[in-house]
């Protein structure tokens, strides 16, 4: 994508992309559960980009997919959970030690299905929070979210 969020229809791998600081799109999904909770992962020791952290599930807009797709997809690969009544939160740009990021930030209103770890190389473990009980080690993109969306809250 260009600096406008326009796409420029050249496709690279993901590794690429991060190897050379290439500017791209990708998601951010808020999942809530009955008891107030919400989803966070913990990432891997093995991942490049923020080791041991807590985060939002994250994940890459691929070519020609929309965000509620690319939404739907991330969580179904990396948790089994199937997710709907989605709503697009905020646009922000990211801009990580050697990442440029458009990230989408969208609340999944709806999920079912069993929780199960399908990327354990990826993440350690998943668990429900409340949001007065976090973790401290959040990635700072996840933890900019929860500000975000406590300060709309509270309006």
């Amino acid at each position: 994508v260009d600096e406008n969020n326009n796409l420029i229809g050249i496709k690279e791998d993901k590794s690429i992309i991060h190897e050379k600081g290439l500017l791209h799109r990708e998601i951010a999904v808020i999942i809530q559960n009955e008891n107030g909770e919400y989803l966070v992962q913990k990432r891997s020791l093995n991942k490049k980009g923020a080791p041991n952290m807590w985060s939002f599930t994250t994940g890459h807009v691929e070519l020609g997919e929309d965000y509620e797709t690319t939404a739907i997809r991330e969580i179904k690969e990396e948790t089994n959970l199937d997710i709907s009544d989605l709503e697009v939160f905020n646009v922000v740009d990211d801009i990580q030690p050697g990442k440029h990021y458009i990230t989408i930030q969208l609340i999944a209103n709806k999920f079912s299905g069993e929780l199960i770890n399908l990327e354990p190389n990826k993440h350690d473990q998943w668990k429900w929070f409340s949001l007065d009980n976090l973790p401290t080690n959040l990635y700072t993109p996840t933890r900019e979210f929860i500000q975000e969306y406590l300060n709309r809250s509270i309006k």
